[in-house]
């Protein structure tokens, strides 16, 4: 397959991946505000932010596998 049988794929996963990156920036602003008031709502908002960047990596994977048209070879 090649590149251009992605190209959905890959304009929906780079606009999700900056909004992601946007959700994360703003969670880990959320997580220092709790600093020193409350460890359960800092931890619980750091997980979250955690979370976010997992997913970040998966459409990292995603995004360069499609790029590469889909085969396994180009992610090495």
């Amino acid at each position: 397959m090649s590149r251009g049988d992605y190209v959905t794929e890959l304009k929906t996963a780079r606009s999700q991946r900056r909004k992601l990156i946007t959700m994360f920036e703003k969670l880990c602003a959320m997580s220092s505000e709790w600093d020193g008031l409350s460890g359960a709502q800092e931890s619980e908002t750091e997980r979250l932010a955690e979370a976010v960047s997992e997913q970040i990596r998966r459409l990292d994977d995603d995004i360069a596998y499609w790029r590469g048209g889909g085969s396994k070879e180009d992610l090495d």
